[in-house]
């Protein structure tokens, strides 16, 4: 298997759930860790609905949908520089951090670089 189908697969089998689960409510992502409402929940959906779109479309097309792992990497690295990474100064402000979301987001920051083909990308 090509390894940059890798991403692709990991996006399908995480956004399914947790896409779907935050647009109908089912699922409640934050679980405490942040304010819950249906506004929040549909456009943190939407933008996992078109990752998980793009993901597939991937599978067919994986140098074509490339960005779309770029733009994971880049709002990923984001959430983690201005959430998390404040957050860790004390105990208190770490009870904040939802830490399946973190290690998650993580990952992806340290690993979908090591497959983007960048020359792609950036020609």
């Amino acid at each position: 298997m090509r390894l940059l189908l890798l991403p692709y697969i990991a996006n399908i089998v995480i956004l399914v759930p947790v896409a779907l689960g935050s647009l109908t409510g089912l699922l409640p992502i934050s679980r405490g860790h942040f304010p819950e409402s249906a506004g929040w929940r549909t456009i943190t959906g939407s933008l996992w609905t078109a990752i998980l779109a793009s993901s597939i479309a991937g599978l067919f097309h994986p140098r074509i949908f490339a960005p779309i792992l770029l733009l994971q990497v880049i709002y990923k690295t984001v959430w983690l520089t201005f959430y998390v990474a404040p957050r860790l100064k004390n105990a208190e402000s770490r009870k904040e951090i939802h830490w399946g979301i973190t290690i998650s987001f993580l990952l992806i920051v340290i690993f979908y670089p090591m497959v983007i083909p960048w020359g792609v990308l950036f020609p």
